[in-house]
Parts: C-alpha cells; structure tokens; sequence
C-alpha cells in the first residue's frame, strides 16, 4: 500500500472516530433524502436544471441538495413536495396523489413549467 494511501485511510478512519452516532444519523438521514429526491427526478425524466427551474432555484442549489450534505429547512421540503408531488415528511399529506397517473403528471409538470416562466418573464401571460 503507498503511503499516500495509507495516509489517506488513516484521515478517514480518524474522521469516523470523531463523527458521534447523531451526527451519523442525521448525515445517512440527509444521504436518504437526497436519493429519494433524486430517484423521483429520475423516474419523471426530469433534470436538475429543469427542477431547478420549477423550484425557482439555480442548478447549483439543486446539485448542493442532491449531495446529500444540504440541511433543508421544512420550507423547501414543503416546496419540494409541492412542486414534485410526492411526500417526504411524515407529519404533511399531498394535496394529491398523481404519481402514478402519467397524464396528469404531464399536466401538473406543464403548469409548474408554465408558473415558473411567468414568474421568470416578470409575471407577463402566456399561452400553453
């Protein structure tokens, strides 16, 4: 094994001494999070740069999120849920459940589109 190697198991086995079990916990929580957001992304065929624009956000903001390092607050995971709608925390209920219907899923992603380039063009009407 080279040293720089070797240094480098050293560092890592150091930081996980240091870690205590919360923290552990609230990291893998975080890690769980940020796949489930992703998986969603994925299974709908949607990109980061489009969600970013659903949520308003930059690409950037998405891509820190799905890291998994991101400390959401209860706000943005509302968001999240609206504008995906899926559930991630346990205490809110989805207005509505179309995940599994794929043409309402179009439509509701089309009108989510639709706000979020109205609010980008300065809130001016456009037709679909």
């Amino acid at each position: 094994m080279s040293k720089a190697r070797k240094v480098n198991l050293d560092f890592l086995e150091e930081l996980r001494n240091e870690t205590s079990p919360q923290m552990s916990q609230q990291i893998s929580k975080r890690m769980k999070l940020a796949v489930q957001i992703d998986d969603v992304l994925i299974s709908r065929g949607l990109t980061n740069q489009e969600f970013a624009f659903m949520m308003g956000k930059k690409p950037s903001e998405i891509t820190r999120w799905l890291s998994g390092t991101h400390n959401f607050t209860t706000e943005t995971l509302w968001e999240i849920e609206r504008v995906l709608q899926i559930q991630l925390l346990t205490s809110s209920v989805p207005d509505k459940n179309i995940e599994n219907n794929t043409e309402d899923l179009k439509t509701f992603i089309a009108e989510e589109v639709h706000k979020a380039l109205v609010k980008y063009l300065g809130r001016r009407k456009l037709a679909i």
